[in-house]
């Protein structure tokens, strides 16, 4: 069964605003919602790519909108 689309919306918004400072919570949120779904499940894979991008964020990369996880923010070049 997949997600329930307010606990994605909160999951999503969440991931789009991970930093540092929160980023190992909101991986932990993000993994407990992807254990209750199939590995066939779309939100299944969709959850393991933002596990994805928050690997990225903490290894202090930032995820632009494009989701090149290689961006910086402006001036850090």
């Amino acid at each position: 069964m997949p997600l329930d689309r307010e606990v994605k919306s909160k999951l999503r918004d969440r991931v789009s605003l991970a930093n540092k400072s929160n980023v190992e919570e909101v991986a932990a949120e993000v993994d407990a919602a992807r254990a209750t779904l199939p590995e066939d499940d779309k939100d299944y894979a969709r959850l393991t790519g933002w596990l994805e991008d928050l690997e990225h964020v903490a290894g202090g990369k930032v995820i632009g909108r494009t989701g090149d996880p290689g961006a910086q923010p402006d001036g850090m070049g």
